[in-house]
């Protein structure tokens, strides 16, 4: 059983909007939203200074409920719309959730790349499992534009 769903974020300069989309799958569902304003109350330093470069969302902005009668595994990759080089997504494990079964992993910061990679795992039934996103590589010196990458995230049993 593999089963995907998506997180999309989009990041404004200036105005960061992170949107995140219900999705359902028949044995997966994350929900959340992240939105934060980047103005010239972020610059380090007051005029002429750099925008301070990272930014973290709430420790409960993704949820994330898992049915499964066995042992399962989520993985976490990305898929960038728009989205600058210099800009680095971060994910963590904030909480552990509540059910039946059992979870570990996934409680440290892990980048967030373009390639399927192992984020936590666990057993039987686990839900409103909580994650934390934290965006890195903000500046002044990256054009202000709209950027997008969604996040994709897949529980494969094991």
């Amino acid at each position: 059983m593999k089963n995907t769903v998506q997180h999309i974020l989009t990041l404004l300069l200036l105005l960061l909007i992170c949107s995140g989309v219900i999705c359902l799958g028949g044995d997966l569902t994350v929900t959340g939203s992240w939105t934060e304003m980047i103005d010239s109350l972020d610059l380090q330093a007051g005029a002429g200074s750099d925008l301070i470069d990272t930014y973290e969302s709430a420790s409960n902005t993704v949820a994330i409920d898992i049915i499964a009668p066995t042992n399962w595994r989520v993985d976490v990759k990305k898929s960038d719309t728009n989205w600058h080089a210099n800009f680095q997504l971060y994910v963590r494990r904030t909480s552990d959730g509540s059910g039946s079964g059992s979870i570990s992993g996934g409680t440290s910061y892990q980048e967030i790349t373009d390639t399927d990679q192992s984020f936590f795992n666990g057993t039987l039934d686990r839900s409103n499992i909580t994650g934390q996103l934290k965006l890195t590589g903000v500046s002044v010196q990256i054009p202000v534009d709209t950027y997008t990458t969604t996040v994709y995230y897949t529980v494969v049993d094991l």
